[in-house]
């Protein structure tokens, strides 16, 4: 009579393989590289859309946003200001010193007239970049 089942070799082998996938592919689900910067890139838009906004509300004069290497957005950087990203751990934003206003019309004006990118990197290395085209079009790129 034959038994049916795996013999202990068989079911070394099988953890064996399973210890080494898990292994091997665990940082693509542990990882949280690239989540600060897409978290930082889905703020710096809003911040971007709703100066934007303003501008397109106030005709009589333009908003702008300030670009520097640790932030974006409107000073003074404080809690109490919610159109402004700033001291974020690990997060650069480039070019650097740059401002982005905008007119009545939504477009563009100032350092990005003729349209800009604004990338946001990691530490990590990880970057994400936002594009404004030169008609005022905020989007990832």
């Amino acid at each position: 009579m034959k038994s049916r089942g795996f013999t202990l070799i068989e079911l070394i082998i099988i953890l064996v393989i399973i210890g080494i996938l898990a292994v091997s592919a665990s940082p693509i689900f542990i990882s949280d590289s690239g989540t600060k910067s897409q978290a930082a890139r889905i703020q710096a838009m809003s911040i971007l859309r709703a100066v934007q906004q303003q501008a397109m509300h106030d005709t009589v004069r333009d908003y702008s946003v300030l670009v520097t290497e640790s932030s974006l957005g409107n000073p003074p950087y404080n809690e109490d200001n919610n159109l402004q990203l700033s001291n974020l751990d690990g997060i650069t934003f480039s070019p650097t010193d740059i401002t982005v206003g905008f007119n009545a019309l939504g477009q563009p004006t100032l350092d990005c007239k003729d349209g800009c990118s604004i990338t946001i990197t990691e530490s990590s290395g990880v970057s994400r970049t936002i594009s404004i085209n030169k008609e005022g079009f905020i989007d990832v790129q």
